[in-house]
């Protein structure tokens, strides 16, 4: 009842006629009485009292006064921002700006640092690594994972294996990324197809069926949806596979970018030597159970099996983390960086609107004033001016909105390795987040000019200035240079850090080269020989096309993300040691650009019965023969659990990254692809021209040998270095983009106070030029509030960056976190830019007219 009388005029109307017809009743007594009718009238009205307060005493019985002031207090508001849309526009617009910037970073944060994985119970899925003395992320043996799969604190445990696989059979040969995994696989993760069914226990036996489970994406793209691809038969590797099931929709693995899932055992380096070490595991933890008691039972199970089989298991070991966190992988850091860079952002901007609502709260001085000394009680006027600040955060939260659905859009064209697969989108929890954002930051900004009011209300109403007022702008502005000093210098870092990277050389010549992966089909070449021939012959067939310099052949591309690893030992070193290893084809380093140092390059005389011999680099030999002559040495090199063969050392190459421009040398060893042939390899093929225009010629060539080879990945090896760094060009951007941002945001704050306190000070400026003040005197006292207030802003955000700087350290190269000449070039910048926002306020405080500075006043 009381809530629908808010809004019913009705009530309002009666109330009043019922106190004009007491008054009137009052006033016919009176002059029943003999009084003359209007001095019984106005005797009746002051018998009767205060008609306004017996009207709002008397309406308090029937409606919710509270909720109606405030519906009062916000058509109010309406109506004060309509009146300044210049103003309510600067807000709103800058507002939008910094609370879409939050919201676009936090939609990445969410989507990869706080989504759960979609999978029951996400939280107890383990990924388990081998390790050795050389290497924290090592394969696991077949033998070792049953033996892991008996440890009580985990509920299942499945291998885990990927690996590009042919599709053949089909009009033009494709890839698939294959998934070899163990039966369990899917009921850990508690997965179930939408159709048909996953791997079962009959698959996995050596003579079981051929069988694939397909995801939904390629369901969709490759077939169709069409429902009757079950049961049909794909050639995956050279060999026939039922599809049996296809994946749901929802089904979007993080760990893994796997398209068709088949029984481990099909996958080709699958072997149950307890020597190899094939697989990964994937775990999911028994109730109640926890990672830390994880790790030691399967340690101590490790432990075990080193004592039973010392030839093999000798210092193995297992590493046991989280599914989350290889989800998130490296992308952790930079969105922490960028999370902290938005935080910077929405607190710089806060502050700007804050002194700007301040200063505009200063023109309705006498207003208020007016409407304290007429009964308005100080908690109303200050949630007056509270619901201004509101509505100016929600309008500006709107705006955020639209500005975070266009930086959701930018990240996921610009920046897709930062948020990896996982799908961004403006989702209900990242639009709550917007929504608190814009709450709080109309509180925090708001709070200025509401605590202004309380003052104001209690003040005179000619009072001038207010010390604590101007201090607390002066704070904000200085706040704000502190903020853009910080995001400067961090700007300043990653810029010198990407400047660094991108000037290092990766030991090869990137440009006009083009690169393709493919994988013989397994079992179709039954020796090595064959393979090696089959190799050859596309090198040869690829060389021969026109606009070719030169072909060759590389198992692990650098800058690829592929990498291999073989142990060796020295004459003087019994130890074994795990470097870096790599099977070429001869000519492989002229076209990839690698000077060859000493020695001689390889041949195709160096084939398969000829003399064994590899190639070294230069870290290589300076780090095992240093200042020795290593040509015509010969090491050894593992060819399986015990075994090993002597090699000759016939040539040093240079140094080559291999994974990235920041990562320092390592040795590396190179041998003749015929000696050790592999199915897998890049072709690596140095053109004329455009590499890319180039790209459909060379597939034709290698269909010109086997028509149905499969070859994916085609890229050129610039785009692949230039990739190597796009973690550190994202953050480097964004950092640029955010401190470029802050810089305006400083300015505009410094410009403001400036024209304000100038506003303000006429009449003392005035005074100042009537007594005999020159122009320049006045511009000086300005620049000097200038440089004292930018100053105090240097020093401030001097002492944190120094702090907040230290967890910069892992992104940066090249570069400390403490560099003196980032940090003067980003004090200098600010001053000059603040004497630039100080010029206009300045020249126009030095052309004041006395005379008419005084009469305004």
């Amino acid at each position: 009842m009381k809530l629908r009388s808010m809004w019913n005029r009705r009530l309002d109307e009666d109330l009043q006629d019922e106190l004009r017809s007491h008054i009137e009743l009052k006033a016919e007594e009176l002059e029943a009485n003999g009084i003359p009718r209007d001095e019984a009238l106005l005797e009746a009205r002051r018998r009767f009292g205060n008609v306004t307060l017996v009207a709002e005493s008397t309406r308090e019985l029937h409606v919710f006064t509270g909720i109606e002031s405030i519906f009062q207090d916000i058509r109010y508001g309406l109506r004060r921002l309509r009146r300044e849309p210049g103003i309510t526009a600067a807000v709103v617009v800058t507002l939008g700006l910094v609370i879409g910037v939050n919201g676009a970073i936090f939609s990445a944060v969410e989507a990869v640092l706080l989504r759960p994985l979609s999978y029951p119970e996400p939280d107890r899925l383990l990924q388990l690594y081998g390790t050795t003395k050389d290497s924290s992320q090592d394969g696991i043996s077949i033998a070792d994972l049953e033996a892991l799969a008996s440890v009580p604190s985990l509920a299942g445990i499945a291998a885990e294996q990927t690996q590009s696989v042919n599709l053949t059979g089909v009009e033009e040969p494709g890839r698939l990324i294959g998934g070899f995994v163990s039966s369990s696989y899917f009921g850990i993760l508690g997965v179930t197809p939408v159709l048909g069914r996953g791997i079962n226990a009959e698959d996995e036996k050596p003579n079981g069926p051929g069988v694939c489970v397909l995801n939904y994406a390629v369901w969709r793209d490759r077939f169709g949806s069409d429902p009757s691809v079950l049961g049909r038969s794909l050639i995956l590797n050279n060999a026939a596979h039922t599809v049996v099931g296809i994946l749901p929709e929802s089904f979007r693995p993080r760990h893994t970018n796997a398209e068709a899932w088949m029984p481990v055992r099909d996958y080709p380096g699958y072997s149950r030597d307890r020597a190899r070490t094939p697989v990964f595991a994937l775990a999911r933890l028994a109730p109640g159970a926890t990672i830390q008691q994880a790790r030691a039972e399967l340690g101590g199970v490790m432990l075990r099996l080193a004592q039973e089989y010392p030839k093999t298991n000798r210092d193995r070991g297992v590493a046991v983390s989280a599914l989350s966190e290889i989800a998130v992988g490296a992308r952790r850091n930079p969105l922490l960086v960028l999370s902290a860079a938005a935080a910077c952002i929405l607190l710089l901007g806060c502050a700007n609107i804050a002194g700007l609502l301040l200063a505009k709260a200063v023109g309705r001085k006498q207003e208020i004033a007016i409407r304290a000394s007429l009964g308005a009680k100080t908690g109303r006027l200050m949630r007056q001016l509270l619901t201004e600040s509101l509505l100016l955060a929600g309008a500006g939260g709107v705006v955020g909105m639209i500005f975070a659905d266009l930086g959701v859009t930018m990240l996921r064209v610009y920046s897709p390795d930062l948020v990896g697969s996982t799908e961004l989108r403006l989702n209900p929890q990242v639009l709550a987040y917007l929504a608190v954002v814009a709450i709080l930051t109309g509180i925090l900004f708001g709070l200025a000019p509401a605590f202004n009011a309380r003052t104001q209300a209690t003040a005179s109403l000619r009072q001038r200035g207010d010390t604590r007022r101007r201090r607390f702008q002066n704070a904000l502005v200085a706040g704000q240079v502190a903020l853009a000093l910080i995001l400067l210098i961090g700007a300043g870092l990653m810029g010198a850090s990407l400047r660094n990277v991108a000037a290092i050389e990766p030991g090869f010549r990137a440009e006009r080269v083009l690169t393709m992966e493919y994988r013989l089909a397994p079992g179709k070449y039954a020796s090595a020989s064959r393979q090696a021939t089959m190799q050859y012959r596309i090198v040869e067939s690829v060389a021969s096309v026109p606009g070719v310099a030169s072909a060759a052949l590389v198992g692990a591309l650098p800058f690829s993300g592929n990498a291999n690893r073989i142990s060796i030992t020295l004459p003087d070193r019994p130890e074994p040691l795990a470097i870096g290893y790599n099977p070429i084809s001869p000519g492989y380093f002229r076209t990839a650009g690698i000077p060859l140092l000493k020695g001689r390059d390889f041949s195709f005389a160096d084939a398969e019965n000829s003399q064994a011999v590899v190639l070294v680099n230069r870290t290589f030999a300076d780090r095992f023969w240093a200042g020795k002559d290593v040509l015509g040495r010969q090491i050894r090199i593992s060819t399986g659990a015990s075994a090993s063969t002597p090699v000759t050392i016939v040539g040093i190459v240079g140094d080559v990254k291999q994974f990235g421009l920041a990562e320092g040398n390592e040795p590396q060893l190179y041998r003749p692809y015929a000696q050790d042939p592999y199915d897998f390899a890049t072709l690596v093929v140095r053109t004329k021209g455009d590499p890319m225009e180039l790209a459909k010629s060379v597939k034709q060539a290698i269909w010109a040998v086997e028509r149905q080879q499969s070859v994916w990945k085609v890229r050129t090896l610039e785009y692949l270095v230039d990739r190597s760094y796009n973690f550190l060009r994202y953050i480097t951007w964004a950092t640029v983009a955010f401190a470029a941002l802050a810089l305006l945001l400083a300015a505009l704050g410094l410009y403001g106070l400036l024209s304000y306190t100038v506003n303000q000070r006429t009449a003392e400026l005035g005074i100042r030029m009537a007594v005999g003040a020159t122009p320049a005197d006045v511009l000086r006292l300005v620049v000097r509030d200038v440089l004292t207030l930018t100053g105090a802003g240097v020093v401030t955000g001097i002492v944190f960056a120094l702090w907040l700087t230290r967890f910069l350290q892992s992104q940066v190269y090249g570069v400390t976190t403490t560099e003196p000449a980032i940090y003067l070039g980003v004090a200098i910048l600010l001053l000059i830019v603040a004497l630039v926002a100080a010029w206009f306020p300045g020249r126009r405080a030095a052309r004041l007219d006395p005379v008419m500075a005084l009469r305004q006043q």
